[in-house]
This record gives structure tokens, sequence and C-alpha cells, in this order.
């Protein structure tokens, strides 16, 4: 049962896997995890995956295109005068 990313140097990981204790918190769920996985050992209960955010690219907003009513009242706005 592994309660602090320390514990984890006395696993060994041909014979053992980590069990991370059900009290620990999502911060330090994740230091534990990726010690574990510099190590490479095994963990039984990851915890669930959460959706990763997304890259600054993708969070840009786009400019929204005139719609064809729009469009439509600039062009006989246009033709009339």
């Amino acid at each position: 049962m592994v309660q602090h990313p320390d514990d984890l140097d006395k696993i060994d990981p041909k014979t053992q896997i980590v069990k991370i204790s059900a009290s620990i918190g999502e911060r330090r769920r994740i230091v534990i995890m990726e010690r574990a996985q510099t190590l490479q050992l095994t963990v039984a209960n990851p915890g669930p995956k959460k959706a990763e955010a997304a890259p600054a690219e993708e969070l840009i907003v786009k400019e929204t295109e005139p719609s064809k009513a729009e469009t439509e009242e600039s062009v006989s706005e246009g033709e009339t005068k």
C-alpha cells in the first residue's frame, strides 16, 4: 500500500505491483503515478483518467461568418443606393 512517492523505492518491480491508498488525493496520486512510471512499476489502481485540456492553439476562437440573411440584406441595400 503506497501513501507517499518515497514508498515506491521499496517495491521490487519483478515481483510486486503498486496499490495506491484510497485516501490519497488527486495531486499526490499524480506524483506517485509519475514516479511509478519512471521506475517502471505496475500500478493496480491508477484512478480514472481525466480528459486532458485542449492545447492553446485549439482554444483560439474563430470569427464567425455572416449568415445568409445578413449577406442578402447588405447586397439588397447596395443595389438600392
